[in-house]
């Protein structure tokens, strides 16, 4: 499976992303060449540069039961049919990158699952980890950094 954004170029995500755009416009997303038995996606996006600000992964968006392989810019507000948890901002939605130190690297990971997950708006991290446990078939990772 392959991931790509057209919200990062040459490793950079795009400004209008995170804490010098709309902090709420999520990136766009497209999946490509993931397994036929494909039932959903999940997409996580975290800041393990965070870890040393706040002591722990920053998470900025979950999403689950993405059954298009895409997710389009400002899915996180327009799109009906995801499910989204709760992210480290304390919303239920995508919360763009704000690097308070230095420029943080942003890790986005894509799982590929054999079902929908029973799961509803507000799901934490662990929640959603669990979930997915034992239904990943594929998975990518992109990472794009953005500046402070």
């Amino acid at each position: 499976m392959k991931i790509n954004s057209d919200g990062i170029n040459n490793g950079i995500i795009n400004d209008k992303y995170g804490k010098r755009g709309n902090m709420n416009l999520s990136i766009p997303l497209k999946f490509k060449d993931y397994p036929k038995q494909t039932k959903s996606f999940v997409v996580i996006i975290e800041d393990f540069d965070a870890i040393e600000v706040c002591g722990h992964d920053f998470v900025h968006w979950l999403v689950a039961n993405i059954i298009n392989p895409y997710l389009e810019e400002n899915a996180s507000l327009v799109n009906k049919e995801i499910v989204q948890g709760k992210n480290d901002f304390n919303q239920i939605n995508y919360g763009g990158m704000a690097p308070p130190d230095r420029p943080h690297n942003y890790d986005i990971t894509v799982y590929a699952l054999d079902c929908l997950l029973n799961i509803k708006n507000g799901f934490s991290y662990e929640e959603l980890k669990e979930k997915i446990k034992n239904h990943i078939i594929d998975q990518d990772n992109i990472k794009g950094l953005y500046k402070n």
